[in-house]
């Protein structure tokens, strides 16, 4: 699998993840700004140069980890 291949893999489990709210502390502005942060990837992904998509991964992962750690708080 080319590198490229792997890159945008990687960036949909991450749109899958951004997509799915753990646990039972469901609420609208969770989802709402998990939504944004995966359609900002994705058309990052579409818009920029596929060496890029690599960032784009990174970034939404960034966003999930805070999100997360906010909420255990």
């Amino acid at each position: 699998m080319s590198s490229e291949a792997r890159d945008l893999r990687e960036l949909l489990e991450a749109v899958c993840e951004a997509l799915t709210v753990p646990g039972d502390d469901v609420d609208d502005r969770r989802l709402a700004d998990r939504a944004i942060w995966a359609r900002t990837v994705v058309r990052g992904a579409l818009d920029e140069n596929p060496a890029d998509v690599g960032w784009n991964v990174g970034y939404l992962r960034k966003k999930l980890d805070e999100e997360a750690a906010g909420a255990r708080l």
